[in-house]
């Protein structure tokens, strides 16, 4: 990983416990509710580091981030958050490295217990933390609502390797040992690092007690835009010998075992189930035809 210059304000010359890296794209509404949930951490400042890498913004996401003296922006022009992120990680000086996004929120707690994690676990390959989903904005959508608390972020099952880099903290021997993430994934780069982990011997450990907060996608133009980002993701990690069958069979089987749980889930009155089915099919609609779409020569969705 090769360094580059970026902006440096207000750090400190000793290393820093724990480096926390944000990749940034465009997140001018969002960055500054992140930065000031990590100056709310009950870490004491000095224990660690925020490192912000603007991975080719067009709005004033930098200048914002750049309001927080004790933040240090970098900047990544090659599209994607992993390349992004492995920006991040050349210059980061901690012995821990945590990842999260611009528009999450941390829990004033996060660092203090992602520390008492890795205390607990000192093999942890990753400590994968709870993702706390909330609504925001004025045109929040409790069925949308219903359908990203069912599916997204199944941390608790980290040991599977889903471990999401919207909390996700590791030693930074780690990433010395086995490299970064792969730049040339736009999605489902965090699963991919995680099972490269996994099969090099570390434990993928849940620590529901390291909390992020994460906003939900409260439109369906939203979830189509995560679908569509998804299913390229799976896409371009999948080999392409017989890729099109494979892909196609995950979505089937993936849609199936989701309708499978909305019937399940507690709490949930006949009409939101039924609802809740449909908006399953749509969007494997939407996964299907994205496929077609890549199979043709067109290039995954960045966002």
């Amino acid at each position: 990983m090769n360094a580059n210059t970026g902006h440096v304000s207000g750090v400190t010359m000793s290393p820093p416990l724990i480096s926390v890296i944000i990749p940034v794209w465009n997140g001018s509404d969002v960055i500054g509710r992140c930065l000031t949930a990590l100056r709310e951490q009950t870490l004491p400042a000095g224990q660690f580091e925020v490192i912000v890498v603007d991975n080719g913004s067009t709005d004033n996401s930098v200048q914002i981030a750049r309001e927080f003296p004790e933040v240090v922006v970098y900047t990544e022009q090659r599209p994607g958050s992993y390349a992004a992120r492995n920006r991040g990680l050349a210059h980061a000086r901690g012995r821990y490295i945590a990842f999260t996004d611009a528009d999450c929120r941390p829990d004033p707690h996060w660092l203090e217990k992602a520390l008492k994690g890795a205390e607990r676990n000192p093999r942890a390959g990753v400590l994968a933390g709870q993702i706390c989903l909330f609504e925001e904005g004025e045109f929040s959508n409790a069925l949308f609502s219903d359908y990203e608390r069912l599916f997204s972020f199944p941390q608790a099952f980290a040991r599977r390797g889903n471990c999401a880099t919207a909390n996700w903290m590791s030693r930074r021997e780690i990433f010395d040992k086995l490299g970064g993430f792969d730049e040339n994934l736009k999605s489902g780069g965090d699963r991919a690092m995680a099972l490269r982990i996994r099969g090099a011997g570390y434990p993928l450990v849940y620590v529901p007690e390291m909390i992020v907060g994460h906003p939900v996608r409260a439109t369906r133009e939203e979830l189509i835009r995560k679908r569509r980002r998804l299913s390229g993701g799976r896409w371009d990690r999948t080999q392409p010998s017989g890729r099109l069958a494979r892909v196609l069979g995950v979505t089937l089987y993936d849609t199936i075992r989701r309708i499978r749980r909305v019937w399940m889930a507690p709490g949930l009155t006949i009409g939101r189930k039924i609802a809740l089915v449909r908006l399953t099919m749509d969007l494997s609609v939407v996964a299907t035809r994205e496929y077609w779409r890549l199979f043709f020569g067109r290039r995954s969705a960045r966002q």
